[in-house]
């Protein structure tokens, strides 16, 4: 339940502002026009309701003025009108068995406050279900009210009124200005909120775009105080990343070359060694330090290069590597497509892909590597025979320093830096590498990168 309702319940700051807007104007709107409702209804039924009183006491008066009785019917449908029917006879119309109302108890009052006279003069008041008069059989008729005042001689005046019990009913009017209304805040609320929310969009759009390799360009501080704010603190941690990033590339560039230099007099010292083997020893030694060194510094850089990005073919940067590798007497192939257009630098590519395709070798004793396309990407895959890896420990793979390997043999040993290296490169071509086990044994590493032209 609470997932589906977090599907449906909006994600940005605009669509959630404009929710409560909606809501809070529907509230206002609602209450709004009950209060309108109550207010008017209650205003013009009073006035109705004394105007017609003073109506029925001046129409009783005529026409208790009267002698005689023809004369007082003629007089009565004289004053009848549209909203009054008037009429004079023997008997009351109104019954008088029905309870009374809230309508029929204002009326009542209302003829007492303009002929205080009545208090003592039989009057009743009804509704057309409550006298003589049939009502419907469809109930049409129950909203009439009737009044009828008793004379001195005996005989009764009358009234039936539509006006004082019509049921009320919607105005359409009203309402539909209350929607063109309501209509319009949102349109300008949602203008002016996502003129207000575009700061935060630029501050988002930055922070994905966020690159070492680039030129940084300052995100603009303007908007309101909290997105200003906000944006200076973005400026200027991206400021300090770069310039901790550039300070420890110097670092590790000035260690490598210190470092460098005694290895080349150490390699230089082994070629006087009259033993061949302690000389091999060393020579390996010293040749996976200077590898260490090197993946080091390609793990610090994230994939990043000096190298501009430009069209190269991966398909050939990938042949390249796999015919090394055959010259080497390795067991590898590969299949699919011959060329595959990218946007990238060849020398980080061909880094991670000589990583991946080298532990395949190393540890799963070939490779097959093949190159195919969907979706507007180029997928590389390489697969071994060799153990593979525990689910477990999946993540952890392409975690920086982490050998699953144990040992430090001369076969299998490394810095546990290959895959990292790997998937930093391929983040920094728009692209993602992933790792799963084969069903008939092995390892398969996947490579995803976008085709040129095509925007991840």
């Amino acid at each position: 339940m609470t997932r589906l309702f977090g599907r449906f319940w909006p994600d940005t700051v605009a669509s959630r502002a404009i929710l409560i807007l909606v809501a809070a104007l529907l509230a206002f709107h609602l209450l709004g026009y009950w209060a309108f409702r109550v207010g008017v209804e209650s205003f013009a039924s009073a006035g109705r309701d004394g105007s017609l009183a003073e109506r029925i006491v001046s129409i009783k008066r005529a026409i208790a003025s009267l002698p005689d009785g023809a004369e007082r019917d003629r007089v009565a449908h004289d004053l009848s009108s549209a909203s009054l029917d008037v009429h004079w006879s023997k008997v009351s119309l109104v019954l008088g068995n029905a309870p009374a109302t809230e309508r029929t108890r204002a009326l009542e009052a209302r003829l007492r406050e303009q002929a205080p006279d009545l208090a003592a003069t039989a009057f009743r008041i009804g509704q057309a279900d409550d006298g003589a008069l049939p009502a419907g059989a469809a109930n049409t008729d129950r909203h009439i009210m009737l009044v009828s005042i008793r004379l001195d001689d005996g005989s009764w005046v009358n009234f039936s009124s539509s006006a004082l019990g019509a049921a009320q009913h919607l105005d359409w009017n009203l309402t539909a200005i209350m929607i063109c209304f309501a209509v319009g805040i949102v349109v300008v609320a949602l203008l002016l909120l996502r003129w207000a929310t575009r700061p935060l969009r630029d501050l988002a759009l930055a922070a994905e775009r966020f690159s070492l390799d680039q030129v940084p360009q300052p995100l603009p501080e303007d908007g309101p105080a909290e997105v200003r704010r906000a944006a200076r603190a973005f400026n200027t941690m991206r400021e300090r990343i770069q310039r901790l990033v550039s300070e420890r590339m110097q670092a590790m560039a000035a260690v490598s070359h210190d470092l460098r230099t005694p290895i080349t007099r150490l390699r230089l010292r082994s070629e006087l060694l009259d033993d061949d083997g302690t000389r091999r020893l060393i020579d390996a030694d010293l040749g996976e330090m200077e590898e260490m060194i090197d993946s080091t510094l390609e793990y610090l850089r994230g994939g990043v290069s000096s190298e501009a990005a430009r069209p190269i073919d991966l398909a050939s940067v990938i042949e390249t590597l796999v015919d090394e590798h055959l010259d080497q007497g390795h067991k590898i192939s590969l299949s699919g497509l011959n060329a595959a257009p990218i946007l990238g630098r060849v020398l980080p590519l061909k880094r991670a892909f000589s990583n991946i395709i080298g532990n395949a070798v190393k540890y799963g004793g070939s490779a097959a590597v093949g190159i195919a396309e969907a979706d507007g990407f180029f997928i590389v895959t390489v697969e071994d025979e060799g153990p593979g890896i525990p689910p477990a420990d999946m993540e952890r793979a392409l975690l920086p320093f982490v050998r699953l390997e144990e040992s430090r043999g001369r076969e299998t040993g490394g810095s546990g830096l290959g895959l990292t290296i790997a998937e930093a490169v391929a983040r920094s071509h728009d692209g993602s590498i992933a790792l799963e086990n084969r069903a008939a044994g092995g390892l398969r590493v996947t490579v995803c990168v976008p085709r040129l032209g095509h925007s991840a």
